[in-house]
């Protein structure tokens, strides 16, 4: 959002709060303008981002990948950020390993990409965390966090340890304190071993005498009422329970604020009481949300009670903090709200029909609405998935839980869904005690008063940074002076140049490149010596993660076995049809026999191919422009469609089992993604190669869709070769942004041969890049499995105004009845 449209928000809540409160400024040590200019200076030099990754589901098994969408957010109205390009992913274990990091590229607040997981990973609870370096300056508590399961065939899930249940009892006066002679709501919050909430029954002694009783909902959560006398101690029994629980102590004086806020009301009412009268005493208030000033006043509390209305209009959806200052702005009472206007994003999915016979073909819709029923232009997600092979909680983490709830909270949440969830009749009451019993965790008063912002020692990344040390290979020293450089043919050529400082240091910023194989980077020293050797440091520097507990998502359950077994089901299937996906060392065979000449077809690793032509020569072929442009029309039974940098090719009569329908790409034999192929120019190719049918048996899985392999006269001639001299390879390190992969969706035509592979896919369909139109709308298309099971489909994303929104469909496989 403009920085004009936030300043119009600011000046038309500050003028109806006066309105409101027709409160009078008269203290010369006022507070209010010194907080309210700390938080606009906060808006503006320390704008906080947010990520939210959307997977297509949150259990897996070792050798799977996780297909996920990065959501990345700026401001407190949640726009699609542009303040960063660059978002670290990492996969870490229960032991605070790094088992896997990428990095994606987000030009727009979007970036999509996987992690794939070793075989060899075993069976337990890991942390997928993102984060950008902006995010680093407040601190690794904002980072994206969510523990997801990984299961292996080879190691059985680690049972919950069997020890003795300990009941964990806190209490929460409302406001923050409980004062001698004053009604007082407490919350409470009963946790048991693991953390996680426990449904618990109690009663209330003063001394030895019952004066009351409670009982929590079914997240341990609730609240009772107290009203404290001078001298009296009171203490909390749960039942079944021998512990006895302390309530806090009550101050002698002080000030209660108590806030009713009501979801068929449209105000907030704060009561504000004190212990005593004080002719002319006055409190501040302020109210803020997400570093808004959203209301601000000063209270006269001269006959001890006093009564505060605010229009929830004034607050944006989200948790806003209410918090009472003295004269000199020390907060006295705290308090958090969380403000519901029902207008995020509305995402409905339908399909044509609501059951489906195995391999039909599937059109889904997803029509995207603002509040109030008009077309919404939004960037969503797709994850399709077989419903009866997963156990996911409906209540878990979604983009409109992280973004409006569990990112502004101090420690784990627990079922976040369940407070937007509209079928839990009690869902405004819950999040209410949430909001009594969770603390604050952003920017503060105290911060706003004393003016101090944290300080931005990371910087908006536009790019990649790339940090080093230039080093003497022959006398280990650090080279001063020396020159690093970088050149980048892909996506667009590029290079930079920086100087090493007095430490032999350097650092390059901003460089955008996806393939390390695909750049040069190199070290020089002031007389040009290339003896040198680049150090680089960025994995180095990454982060800690927080205290989180794997063993809270732990178990041995029946779902967790069969998911186990249908995943082996899978595998094996995969073994029996793939030649290469299981590898056996043979004793080792002479062959003898007449060796046949063949033309020379240059590098000899896959042998010549099923279509073989010759460019070098062919004047009708050199001045083609790109390489694609080399088989278009030419190679029977190979479809190329495409110009510019957008291509794609498709060779009819493969059986199509990997990621997508492209065939495998290489250039002198190596594997390149098919964009690689437009920095090639067509004059330095010698001659191609298309693989088909049972001539792709060689490449094994990966040329299931065929195989094109260009030869260039580089690669060709072994004489240019050895006149060349070797470039160094690159730091070890270097690493671009991850080349996004196609998800592999199976196309079933009626014309097609079946298929040998029986399709049991647990995530039949991903689509991390759906923008709806001018009128809300967006289709895809997909096949279904062969299993008669239910299907869920999840959408998820974001509008162009910052409204976030969820939505899950189901349907049904079945054969014919």
């Amino acid at each position: 959002m403009p920085q004009r449209k936030v300043r119009k928000y600011f000046s038309i809540l500050f003028s109806g709060v006066l309105a409101v409160f027709l409160f009078s400024f008269t203290f010369i040590s006022d507070p209010l303008p010194r907080i309210i200019a700390s938080f606009q200076r906060y808006l503006a030099e320390l704008p906080e981002e947010k990520i939210y990754l959307h997977q297509d589901r949150q259990i897996y098994a070792s050798g799977e990948t996780i297909w996920f969408k990065a959501y990345l957010t700026q401001g407190p109205f949640l726009l699609p950020s542009t303040l960063s390009s660059t978002i670290y992913v990492e996969l870490i274990d229960a032991q605070n390993q790094l088992i896997q990091k990428e990095i994606i590229y987000s030009p727009d607040g979007f970036g999509s990409g996987q992690l794939p997981l070793p075989d060899s990973l075993q069976s337990g609870t890991y942390l997928l965390r993102a984060y950008t370096q902006w995010m680093k300056n407040v601190g690794e508590e904002y980072f994206f966090q969510r523990p997801i399961k990984v299961l292996s065939e080879f190691s059985s899930p680690r049972p919950h340890a069997q020890t003795v249940s300990e009941l964990d009892l806190q209490f929460f006066p409302e406001g923050g304190n409980l004062v001698e002679g004053i009604l007082s709501k407490v919350a409470f919050k009963a946790l048991d071993s693991n953390g996680l909430g426990k449904k618990v029954k109690g009663k209330i002694f003063e001394g030895t005498r019952e004066i009351g009783s409670f009982e929590s909902n079914v997240l341990g959560m609730g609240v009772f009422a107290l009203l404290p006398e001078k001298g009296k101690t009171y203490t909390v029994q749960i039942e079944g329970d021998d512990q006895t629980f302390s309530l806090p102590a009550a101050l002698e004086s002080g000030l209660i604020m108590a806030v009713t806020n009501s979801p068929k009301s449209d105000e907030v009412v704060i009561k504000f009481l004190t212990s005593g009268k004080s002719p002319g005493k006055s409190v501040f208030l302020v109210a803020q949300s997400r570093g808004l000033v959203c209301a601000t006043g000063q209270v006269d509390l001269s006959n001890q009670v006093a009564f505060v209305r605010i229009k929830k209009k004034e607050f944006p959806t989200g948790i806003a903090q209410l918090a009472a200052l003295d004269e000199n702005g020390v907060p006295l009472a705290e308090r958090l709200i969380f403000i519901d206007h029902q207008d995020h994003l509305q995402i409905k999915i339908t399909t044509d029909k609501a059951t489906y016979q195995p391999r039909e073909r599937v059109r889904l819709d997803i029509e995207a609405k603002t509040k109030e029923g008009k077309p919404a232009i939004a960037n969503l997600s797709l994850s399709v998935v077989d419903a009866e092979q997963l156990e996911e909680s409906e209540h878990g983490t979604s983009i409109l839980t992280h973004l409006l709830l569990t990112s502004e909270l101090k420690g784990h949440i627990e079922e976040p869904g369940y407070y937007f969830h509209t079928k839990n009749s009690d869902r405004e009451e819950a999040l209410d005690y949430l909001m009594l019993t969770q603390g604050w965790r952003k920017y503060t008063i105290m911060e706003a008063l004393t003016g101090t912002l944290p300080e931005a020692k990371f910087p908006k990344e536009q790019g990649i940074t790339i940090q080093g040390t230039l080093k003497n290979t022959k006398t280990g020293q650090a080279e001063a002076g020396g020159t690093i450089s970088f050149l980048s043919l892909y996506p667009v050529i590029s290079s930079e140049k920086t100087v090493t400082d007095t430490n032999g240091k350097f650092e390059l910023r901003d460089l955008i490149f996806f393939d390390s194989t695909g750049v040069i980077l190199e070290g020089k020293s002031k007389n040009n010596r290339t003896d040198l050797e680049i150090l680089l440091e960025n994995d180095a520097k990454r982060p800690s993660s927080v205290a989180w507990n794997p063993n809270q998502w732990l178990g041995n359950t029946a779902s967790e076995q069969k998911f186990i077994s249908e995943s082996t089901l899978r595998k094996n299937i995969n073994r029996a049809i793939d030649l290469d996906t299981t590898a056996f060392v043979l004793d080792g065979v002479e062959i003898r026999g007449r060796k046949i000449e063949e033309p020379n077809f240059g590098p000899r690793i896959y042998g010549s191919g099923t279509v073989n032509m010759q460019v070098a020569g062919n004047p009708a072929l050199e001045n083609l422009l790109h390489p694609l442009d080399l088989i278009k029309g030419r190679v029977a039974g190979v479809q190329v469609i495409g110009s510019g940098q957008t291509w794609s090719v498709i060779i009819r009569g493969v059986g199509s089992i990997n990621s997508s329908l492209e065939p495998l790409i290489l250039v002198d034999d190596i594997p390149v993604q098919l964009e690689f192929l437009h920095t090639i120019p067509v004059q330095e190719i010698e001659r191609f190669s298309v693989w088909k049918g049972a001539d792709t048996a060689i490449f094994g899985a990966r040329g299931a869709n065929g195989a094109i392999t260009f030869y260039t006269k580089k690669g060709n001639s072994s004489d240019k070769l050895d006149t060349q001299p070797l470039r160094k390879p690159n730091p070890k390190g270097l690493r671009g942004y991850q080349v996004e992969r196609e998800f592999y969706s199976p196309t079933y035509l009626p014309e097609d041969l079946p298929s040998p592979r029986p399709g049991r896919r647990l995530t039949l369909f991903w689509a991390p890049m759906i923008q709806t139109d001018s009128t809300g709308k967006a289709s895809v298309i997909f096949y279904n499995s062969d299993r008669e099971t239910t299907i869920k489909a999840e959408a998820e994303g974001i509008s162009q105004e910052g409204k976030a929104g969820k939505s899950n469909y189901f349907y049904s496989i079945k054969k014919d009845l």
